[in-house]
């Protein structure tokens, strides 16, 4: 068991690493964002494996252990470990399975199947962790929204381009950002407090993406992160956070679960709308 000073389960973990995160030194902060954002693979992997994926000495992810108070790196390594072992046995065991592939396969035949597995697998693990009040929140916040902002970049457009069709079903004012070139930072600087950015970005983050949220929270408009981590240099901004991790199988991100939470988020809108106009004509004279 992690010492009485220390986090007890990973919730209270996360919740410190952020509090701490922007104190610790810059290979600390590598450690806790590739711990944190893989959580299956720290409860399970080496310290040797880990530190290997995250391009670091061994000795770095025992120094992050005990500057959080454990003992050492199995200590906080058991607090991830009751994590996965609190989901279901056969995602984590397909987890464990996937993180320990080599190499991909050369027949196209083969790499569709391992990308359909990996996106099965991301859609459970949505399915499994996705944090429902945070889902309210943001369904919430663009509810009452003047009108909402849509803002994804290089891998996340087609994210971004499908919640803004998805939202403009809702008969919502809904606009997607960065369309023209160069000119997101002139889009940003005409939202105004009333309006919501959603902002989609993942690991490694682009940084026109962080900027832009930086300067739409600098000019009181609320912030909806949809993201691979809550350690996303853009997280502490936002209102709310939506995590998801979709797979990324040879070297592309499959977008299975993005899409699944999108879609989510504006069916979730819908039926709150829905909702609230049955209620008003229920109470009419």
């Amino acid at each position: 068991m992690p010492s009485s000073a220390a986090p007890l389960t990973l919730e209270a973990l996360k919740e410190l690493v952020t509090r701490r995160f922007d104190g610790l030194p810059v290979r600390l902060q590598a450690a806790a964002r590739h711990l944190v954002d893989h959580p299956n693979a720290a409860a399970v992997d080496t310290i040797k494996s880990l530190s290997g994926a995250a391009g670091l000495q061994p000795s770095v992810l025992m120094r992050l252990a005990k500057t959080l108070g454990y003992s050492g790196f199995s200590e906080m390594q058991s607090v991830f470990r009751a994590a996965l072992l609190s989901q279901t046995q056969s995602y984590g065991e397909r987890m464990r399975t996937r993180g320990r592939r080599a190499t991909a396969p050369q027949a196209s035949g083969d790499m569709l199947r391992l990308l359909c597995e990996g996106s099965i697998e991301s859609l459970q693990g949505l399915r499994d962790s996705i944090d429902a009040q945070s889902l309210r929140d943001a369904i919430e916040i663009l509810a009452g929204a003047r009108s909402i902002h849509v803002l994804g970049l290089r891998r996340a457009w087609p994210i971004a381009t499908y919640l803004v069709y998805l939202l403009s079903r809702s008969r919502r004012v809904v606009r997607l950002l960065g369309g023209m070139a160069g000119m997101l930072p002139d889009e940003v600087q005409a939202l105004q407090p009333g309006d919501v950015l959603v902002a989609i970005s993942f690991h490694p983050f682009h940084a026109d993406t962080v900027a832009a949220v930086e300067r739409a929270h600098a000019q009181g408009v609320s912030v909806v992160a949809l993201t691979d981590g809550a350690l996303s240099p853009f997280a502490r901004h936002a209102r709310t956070v939506l995590e998801v991790r979709d797979a990324e199988i040879a070297g592309f991100r499959t977008v299975a679960a993005s899409m699944a939470l999108c879609h989510g988020l504006a069916v979730g809108l819908v039926m709150k709308e829905e909702s609230g106009a049955a209620r008003g004509k229920r109470h009419r004279p």
